[in-house]
């Protein structure tokens, strides 16, 4: 497939196949923009721009050092804990390893393309309804006393 022939939509098919998010590619295109994410998931969504972003893909992942798999599997291995996510030697010459699991989770998911940077609100499916007293109330529900402070509180009062 030929360069896209809209040079916005080349340079944002260019961003989102690098690994930007829809909404963080189109505030680097057009910064002006009120309302980017909603022009970003736009034309992300445009056939086009996806065969163009699908074809970059395709020839960076070409290109790569390593293999999909191959980094698939290291990143298991950070998720297992078996593997450091980050080497730092102090100045003492100590070398301290990091074990960032939840972002090696969060690289895997990119890298499978479970996670695109976009937020998805799920409807929850336990509702919790409250019923808010002040604590000065002149009728409190009974059933928040308990049977012991009430019993002390009428003794007192009689």
């Amino acid at each position: 497939m030929p360069r896209l022939k809209n040079r916005l939509h080349e340079r944002f098919a260019w961003l989102i196949a690098e690994g930007m998010d829809r909404k963080a590619a189109y505030t680097k295109l057009c910064p002006h923009v009120s309302d980017p994410a909603t022009m970003g998931y736009k034309l992300y969504h445009r056939s086009d721009v996806k065969e163009r972003i699908a074809e970059i893909q395709c020839e960076v992942h070409s290109r790569a050092l390593m293999s999909i798999d191959a980094k698939r599997d290291q990143l298991r291995q950070m998720i297992e804990g078996t593997l450091p996510t980050k080497l730092t030697r102090r100045r003492d010459g100590t070398v301290e390893a990091v074990f960032d699991m939840l972002g090696a989770l969060m690289a895997d998911a990119k890298l499978a393309g479970e996670l695109d940077g976009a937020t998805t609100a799920v409807e929850p499916e336990v509702k919790l309804e409250f019923e808010v007293y002040h604590r000065n109330h002149p009728n409190p529900p009974r059933d928040w006393l308990r049977p012991d402070v009430v019993s002390r509180g009428e003794e007192a009062s009689n």
